[in-house]
């Protein structure tokens, strides 16, 4: 039986794409396999889903994504401040062979640039979906703002997600539970 989706691990420590498909960057095997050309010409892959979250566990076996702590809304006490950990799905279609990938955090007021990842993914199945999962840790945010984390592949924009982070007084920091929607 197929999987319905293919995956790989980005942590941004190690900058690589950790999967049975790829090899660190500035690896010798990565080198000798990198051929341009051949990335130049495959299709553009469609994000289906870019979510944020606390973090993502991969069930060993199946491999289905469990995302634990969605959010899109954070509050910190004082700033600058440092978010310990967090995580980005990415699901993307429509994609076959190598892709570099650019994930970048900006701050939207002034497109300040606070975090950037770079790793390569190689779409073996273009049948099916393919996810990525980048870990950060130790993002430190300046002020209180809107951010966007953007994807890139190839220095074409694929998508993006924003999160707003507020400064709260007293309470519990990190994620604020967004008020009930109102009819």
């Amino acid at each position: 039986m197929r999987q319905a989706a293919e995956s790989c691990t980005v942590d941004k420590a190690e900058q690589a794409c950790q999967n049975s498909h790829s090899f660190p960057l500035g690896s010798p095997a990565l080198a000798r396999r990198k051929d341009k050309s051949a990335m130049t010409d495959n299709p553009i892959p469609s994000v289906t889903a870019m979510l944020i979250c606390d973090q993502i566990i991969s069930e060993q076996g199946s491999n289905k994504k469990s995302l634990i702590g969605i959010f899109e809304m954070m509050g910190a006490l004082t700033f600058p401040t440092v978010i310990p950990r967090l995580s980005i799905y990415v699901r993307l279609l429509d994609g076959s062979g190598k892709y570099p990938i650019k994930l970048r955090l900006v701050k939207l007021s002034d497109e300040s640039l606070i975090a950037e990842v770079d790793a390569e993914i190689d779409i073996t199945d273009p049948i099916h979906a393919w996810e990525v999962v980048v870990n950060m840790m130790g993002i430190a945010l300046p002020e209180a703002g809107k951010y966007e984390f953007q994807l890139y592949t190839r220095d074409i924009y694929l998508h993006r997600v924003t999160m707003e982070v507020t400064q709260v007084q007293g309470g519990i920091p990190w994620q604020l539970q967004r008020p009930p929607h109102q009819s």
